[in-house]
């Protein structure tokens, strides 16, 4: 607090001394002679003067004076309508029926997290589920917590890359009518290390983002969270729950774990087609473009914009990616509903062989 004093009372004198010098006011312990009435007049139009200027300098002062918190943290931008959801289709009953969408797809990348100009495939495992989730606990809502309807979204696969296998999952849990998040995790293990970080947007509007490894560090950082903004992880989910009925061009924000809001432009390009296994599939084709670069969680590194084909029927299955700088392509190959946490899902696959 003290420190947000000083900074409001540096701001202020600053203020005040140059409205002084404006006026072509003298410094306290100049000369000085008898007033006149003459001078009285002038003095008179020098106070309408230093207010009109007090007025203004009052004005820059809160446009250019930035007063951080004693962590150093700032506050979200100011919080604008978020893009338009699809609520009729995030609350079908279709998420009701008690299993999970299952989804695999096949990546082809034209570069390894360490290496550009080497080429990588590999499959990509996906599920998309419904489950009450509690925002106090940031968990799953079991037997006796209180809970909010929610999409469990996950996205996993592993690759080898030199001598190492490296494992990489996302979990996102988003609420279920407007994909507001609540928390997103990732986990990453190889022979070097392991990696866990960690959005996770609170109750009360605020975020925390950490981070913990063996070898590259640990983080830990806090911030205020904005309406329409989603984390990277979520950016699947969000585009096929936008609703371009009123408008071709939705607008919204990517939150990085560092605080930073990346605004991003989702336009429908146009009706299309996805040859899925030699069967034509309608499909809705989508451009989304960053403001700034973000993370990619398919490519491995930061993307400007990239292209979504998601199914043009009820479940608007995503059907295909690709990163429009050339990064990469995820196309699926199978898919089904599933309670994967009661059966065995790979017993029902036809096409899938290997898990990612």
């Amino acid at each position: 607090m003290r420190d947000a004093q000083a900074a409001l009372d540096s701001c202020g004198i600053a203020h005040f001394l140059f409205a002084g010098s404006a006026l072509g006011l003298q410094p306290y312990g100049s000369s000085r002679r008898i007033l006149t009435p003459i001078d009285t007049l002038s003095l008179m139009h020098v106070g309408l003067r230093l207010l009109a200027v007090l007025l203004a300098g009052s004005m820059i002062f809160f446009a250019g004076c930035d007063v951080e918190g004693n962590d150093g943290s700032t506050t979200a931008p100011p919080n604008e309508p978020g893009p338009d959801m699809d609520t009729a289709y995030l609350t079908d009953a279709l998420w009701d029926d008690g299993r999970a969408e299952v989804a695999f797809y096949e990546v082809e990348r034209n570069h390894t997290p360490y290496e550009d100009n080497v080429s990588q495939s590999f499959t990509v495992g996906t599920y998309l589920v419904k489950q009450d989730y509690s925002v106090n606990a940031q968990t799953k809502a079991t037997e006796g917590m209180d809970g909010e309807p929610a999409f469990k979204y996950a996205l996993f696969y592993d690759f080898e890359s030199g001598s190492y296998d490296y494992d990489h999952n996302y979990v996102v849990n988003a609420r279920q009518d407007d994909l507001r998040p609540y928390k997103e995790s990732f986990t990453s293990f190889d022979w070097c290390s392991n990696v866990y970080r960690e959005l996770a947007v609170h109750a009360d509007e605020t975020v925390t983002a950490m981070m913990r490894s063996d070898d590259y560090g640990n983080t830990d950082d806090e911030f205020n969270y904005r309406a329409g903004a989603y984390t990277p992880a979520q950016l699947p989910t969000v585009v096929r729950g936008l609703d371009f009925e009123a408008s071709s061009d939705q607008t919204f924000f990517v939150m990085l774990d560092d605080g930073t809001y990346v605004q991003a432009q989702a336009e429908y390009v146009q009706d299309d087609t996805y040859d899925l296994n030699g069967e034509e599939v309608p499909a809705e084709r989508i451009t989304t473009t960053y403001e700034e670069p973000v993370p990619s969680m398919i490519s491995e590194i930061d993307v400007t914009q990239e292209t979504y084909w998601r199914g043009a029927d009820d479940e608007r299955l995503l059907l295909r990616v690709r990163g429009e700088a050339g990064e990469y392509e995820m196309n699926l190959i199978e898919h089904l509903r599933s309670a994967y946490w009661e059966e065995d899902v790979w017993e029902e696959l036809e096409r899938v062989t290997e898990r990612p």
